[in-house]
This record gives structure tokens, C-alpha cells and sequence, in this order.
């Protein structure tokens, strides 16, 4: 259900946030081996992509081609109350951007302003996306900059130094509450359609 939320929220920052070049929904942890040595990195499902192959995934790694990436972390959903026919549940995920100070405005040194731009154009108030009902966001917190937001993934030394100037970071803490009506879950298919 984070899932549906989120790809709201990204699509509504792909059309706002003009220096978010690189921008997709939740990412998961996954592994490859790079010159013998098995790497972390975070990778997205490539909704677009219609074949089966390796293309599927999309690496959100920083790197200073990039203005900034933003990606979202799923940190669990629970019920809260079941009451007649509806569920309440409640939804926590973290918003993390990147971003690149030399591709930015030259007077751009402020993150505040980075955070102010984000927290802009989130909606916090997001009505009903089906079957989910009346879907409110709120921004529960700032993580502090130490760089724990990165330390499930083995960046090379080049890549974990994207985290100090002139290239920064930001990781906002979301709350979605909302609720379902037990009817209103689509029934699960099969198809014969495969990789």
C-alpha cells in the first residue's frame, strides 16, 4: 500500500521540483559483484520496461553527473484499528535526496532551502487512491547528516565521499495515515505470461 502512496508523491515531484533530475518511488537494498567483491546499492523497479532483463532495475547510486537523485525507503505499515468493514493503517518511509552543490544556483549552499522546496510541493492532505482512503501525509521528522541513511549500501570510496561538500544530503521521515475498506482489495490474478 506504500507503494501506491509513494508513486503519488514522485509523480507530483516530477513535475515540480525542477532540480530532481533523477527521481523514482521505493528502493530496496540488492547485491552485485564488482570485481570479486559483492557490493550493496539501491536499486528501483523499472515500471517501464516491459521485457524481462536486467534493465528492470534502476541503480539510484549518486554519482556528479546528477543536479540530485530522490528515492523513498519503505520502513513498514501498520494496522492501527479494524472498525466495521475498515482497516486504519498507518504507513512510515523516508524520503532521501541527493544533490549536487556545482550543478545547483551558485548562492545554493543552503539545505534548509533544498528540505523548504521538498516539503513544498509534498501533499499532505492526498484524498483517496484507490482502494486506499483519505490518505494524509505528514513530515514526522529530519534525520541528521551523519550518513547512517547510506550505511546498509558499500559505496566505493568515491562514491561515499558524495555525501560531504560540495554535495550533500537530506532524509525526511513520512507518515501516511489512511484507511481500507475490506471489499474494496482487488482480487490477485495469474497469467500465463512469463519471463
Amino acid at each position: 500500500m506504500v507503494n501506491l502512496i509513494v508513486d503519488q508523491i514522485v509523480t507530483g515531484l516530477k513535475l515540480d521540483l525542477t532540480f530532481a533530475d533523477k527521481i523514482t518511488g521505493i528502493v530496496k537494498p540488492a547485491q552485485a559483484s564488482i570485481g570479486g567483491t559483492v557490493k550493496t546499492f539501491p536499486v528501483a523497479l523499472n515500471t517501464d520496461v516491459t521485457t524481462c532483463n536486467d534493465s528492470e532495475l534502476l541503480d539510484f547510486t549518486p554519482d556528479d553527473s546528477k543536479v540530485s537523485i530522490i528515492y523513498f525507503e519503505d520502513r513498514g505499515t501498520s494496522m492501527s484499528k479494524m472498525e466495521n468493514q475498515s482497516i486504519y493503517f498507518t504507513s512510515n518511509f523516508t524520503l532521501i535526496c541527493w544533490y549536487n552543490y556545482k550543478k545547483l544556483t551558485p548562492a545554493m549552499t543552503n539545505p534548509s532551502l533544498i528540505v523548504g522546496n521538498i516539503i513544498k510541493y509534498l501533499p499532505l492532505v492526498m484524498g483517496n487512491i484507490s482502494p486506499l482512503i483519505g490518505v494524509v501525509l505528514s513530515v514526522t521528522g529530519q534525520q541528521d547528516n551523519t550518513g547512517g541513511v547510506f550505511s546498509k549500501y558499500s559505496y566505493i570510496e568515491e562514491q561515499t565521499q558524495f555525501i560531504t561538500y560540495p554535495y550533500g544530503y537530506l532524509a525526511l521521515d513520512l507518515q501516511a495515515e489512511y484507511s481500507v475498506r475490506k471489499e474494496c482489495f482487488d482480487e490477485i490474478g495469474i497469467t500465463t505470461l512469463g519471463c
